[in-house]
């Protein structure tokens, strides 16, 4: 399972508690043709190594996840991509507390280390190019924290709406939407503005979670960007 020439220039770091798990993962993952740069045991090691300038997708075990805001920050200031490693085997049982937070942090995969290897790393390839994935062992956490959820979005927003809705989830700016669409930035800022209006929603972090809860609860096919593995 030697995908060298499609994973090369993918870099990768990886966060997790054990020294052993860490090792493990990086030896499978090059063997794969992935470019592990570094490994870490906490998020603050990672924030202060200059290796984090250097990766394109940290994969971080869930436990060392903590919605208070430092993995924003840490996104915004490198625009790493950011998926959480868990295990759902039945010794493990691991759980996404407040997954609708972490999402709303930036957070964009919730992956099962349980899964074969070649789900898993077709998954990590999907969050690589900018899709929204989670596991499906994974997708009853979403359910967990309550927050209003309207019965049908297509009551609520525009077909215009529902594309620049599926854009946002799918992590583009304001500029590429307006250039795929063919209209302003500002055009594009007065609709997103309109659609957490509606919505009752803060930010377009919470416009992703909001659209990807949508889709389960309700089976809505809005978007072929975001994927719920």
């Amino acid at each position: 399972m030697n995908n060298d020439g499609e994973n090369a220039g993918l870099k990768i770091l990886i966060l997790h508690p054990s020294e052993l798990i860490r090792h493990a993962l990086a030896c499978l993952m090059q063997q794969c043709g992935y470019n592990v740069v570094q490994s870490f045991d906490t998020l603050e090691a990672l924030s202060r190594h200059k290796a984090i300038k250097n990766a394109d997708v940290v994969l971080m075990h869930h436990s060392l996840c903590e919605s208070n805001g430092s993995i924003k920050q840490l996104i915004e200031r490198t625009g790493v991509i950011v998926a959480l490693l868990a295990a759902s085997d039945s010794y493990h049982k691991d759980i996404f507390v407040d997954m609708m937070c972490i999402l709303e942090e930036g957070v964009t995969g919730f992956l099962d280390m349980n899964e074969p290897p070649h789900i898993f790393f077709s998954e990590l390839e999907d969050v690589a190019s900018g899709d929204i994935v989670v596991s499906k062992n994974f997708t009853s956490n979403l359910f967990q924290k309550n927050v209003v959820i309207d019965q049908n979005i297509i009551e609520k927003l525009s077909q215009r709406e529902i594309t620049i809705l599926d854009l946002v989830a799918n992590g583009r700016t304001n500029k590429e939407i307006g250039q795929e669409l063919f209209i302003s930035e500002h055009t594009v800022k007065a609709i997103i503005t309109s659609i957490l209006t509606k919505l009752n929603l803060k930010n377009r972090q919470q416009a992703a979670a909001y659209l990807i809860r949508q889709q389960l609860v309700h089976g809505e096919n809005t978007t072929d960007n975001s994927k719920i593995a």
